[in-house]
């Protein structure tokens, strides 16, 4: 059977999961806690694409371990921005950045995973109170694509640049699979305790947000676009799916019925969203025919007279819990920690470097996983052009406009209702 893990495996590794410390991060058991989250992850890519029954989802919700997912993004967004800098001031030129890459990289692969399971809304749901933990986590991540864009590597790159380099890379993935994760909290938001609407209208303004981030589109670089995890040629007029991840979060938001309870249109919000007007074009509504109605809300927007903001809901705010408690947990003791870490995040022993290599690339089974890569566009079913758009009734057709589902109906409905 094609798979990584089986299900008493999937089990026992979601069972035992705990919280990190960040104090141990690196070393032997933090090692090995990477491997099986890395192999969770690629298992659920595997169901996932293959349309099998999606066991890793369910047993991460019926055991409430969603949330030590979430922790873990969290510890290594802290460990990156509070650890990492005073390891590189103390050895700017690394013999070995091995360990270390792996460290940032362990904040993608629980990205990832968060973006497969999340899909579903009862993985929204079982997110309880942390969905503000989370937010505030992804308002930070997606933020981050206005600033940062992939960079390839320099000749006669060292060691530091070398590892600055791939963070800045992961952070620009992370930014645009935590766009997806977005898109699934707005759609979920009346699963989610009720302050996650003030947090995501008020607290990070979310649709000014994605408003500048779509006028940026940072997917979209010389000529080409990201998708994929890589740069592919781009014909000009091709909906990205991180840009369809972004319009579609925009109008659940905008349109959604309790967002003029939450949402008062200040003039610089109007100023903003007025700028995403012009970006509608004919090419964008025909691939994301949604949109349409989001254009109609905008033009009337435009008109619209400023009108009194309505009075705000009562609300009693969530603290941010998982945040603060990293941060209690290390007592600001940073140097502390770093000294700790030194010999284990820039381990120079080639032999212990070699075992941890193999272990990990015992967790990285690329041969099975290249036999379930998931296509980030699928072949329309009527012209065999790029598709979108999934049939929303039996989830298995894709199709790049409305014209060619509609022209496709006779082919596809017995499939469909069937």
């Amino acid at each position: 059977m094609d798979s990584i893990l089986l299900p008493n495996e999937i089990e026992m590794f979601i069972e035992t999961m705990v919280p990190q410390h960040i104090k141990n991060i690196g070393n032997h058991q933090w090692l090995e806690w990477h491997q099986r989250l890395q192999k969770l992850n690629q298992e659920a890519l595997i169901e996932a694409s293959a349309l099998k029954e999606e066991h890793v989802k369910e047993t991460l919700v019926s055991y409430c371990k969603v949330n030590v997912i979430l922790h873990e993004a969290i510890l290594i967004n802290v460990w990156k921005h509070k650890v990492l800098p005073h390891l590189l001031k103390i050895e700017p030129n690394p013999e070995s950045t091995f360990i270390a890459y792996s460290v940032l990289y362990h904040e993608a692969v629980c990205v990832a995973l968060l973006e497969l399971v999340l899909y579903h809304p009862n993985c929204c749901e079982a997110l309880e109170d942390s969905a503000a933990d989370l937010l505030d986590y992804l308002s930070g991540t997606t933020a981050c694509l206005l600033t940062t864009t992939q960079i390839e590597a320099g000749k006669n790159e060292n060691a530091e640049k070398e590892l600055l380099r791939q963070r800045n890379n992961l952070t620009f993935d992370i930014g645009i699979r935590s766009l997806s994760i977005v898109r699934y909290l707005a759609e979920s938001m009346e699963r989610l305790p009720i302050n996650i609407y003030s947090r995501m209208y008020s607290a990070h303004d979310i649709p000014v947000l994605f408003a500048e981030i779509v006028i940026s589109a940072p997917w979209i670089k010389d000529g080409k676009q990201y998708s994929g995890v890589t740069w592919k040629t781009w014909d000009h007029e091709q909906l990205v799916q991180s840009e369809a991840q972004v319009w579609l979060t925009l109008r659940q938001l905008l349109l959604d019925p309790e967002c003029p309870k939450y949402y008062p249109i200040t003039d610089s919000r109007r100023s903003q969203l007025m700028k995403l007007l012009p970006l509608m074009r004919p090419t964008l509504l025909d691939q994301l025919s949604p949109l349409i109605e989001l254009k109609q809300w905008l033009c009337h927007l435009s008109v619209m007279e400023q009108s009194a903001p309505p009075s705000k809901p009562l609300l009693l705010e969530t603290l941010l819990e998982i945040k603060e408690r990293i941060l209690n947990e290390s007592g600001g003791k940073w140097k502390k920690i770093v000294e700790k870490q030194m010999p284990t995040i820039f381990n120079n022993d080639k032999n212990s470097l070699q075992d941890i290599a193999k272990g990990l690339s015992d967790a990285y089974n690329t041969d099975l996983l290249e036999k379930f890569e998931v296509k980030d566009q699928a072949a329309c079913a009527q012209c065999g052009k790029g598709a979108i758009q999934r049939c929303s009734r039996c989830k298995k057709s894709w199709y790049c406009s409305r014209a060619c589902q509609i022209t496709n109906w006779q082919q596809h409905k017995d499939e469909c209702t069937n």
